[in-house]
């Protein structure tokens, strides 16, 4: 009986270890992580804003050749007869 409570305390206390560790780093290390984060976040929304922008600024160019009135005939001149 005292073995598999130890070794279920055993596991409990390997699971636990990792988010101890990140717990206990150091709050320099986690705010520039955070500030990473934040910068390649912003980065991404930079992206994003640009490809929205191309792709309106694309579909208004299509949408101009779409609907360009065709050009005008050339008028017919006839020679008066002599």
């Amino acid at each position: 009986m005292r073995l598999p409570l130890t070794a279920a305390l055993i596991l409990t206390l390997a699971a636990a270890m990792p988010a101890a560790a990140q717990l206990s780093g150091n709050s320099n290390s986690l705010n520039n992580t955070n500030e990473r984060l934040s910068n390649q976040n912003q980065i991404q929304g930079i992206r994003e804003q640009q490809q929205f922008e191309n792709n309106q600024t694309r579909m208004q160019i299509q949408r101009n050749q779409d609907f360009q009135a065709p050009p005008a005939a050339a008028p017919i001149v006839v020679a008066p007869r002599r």
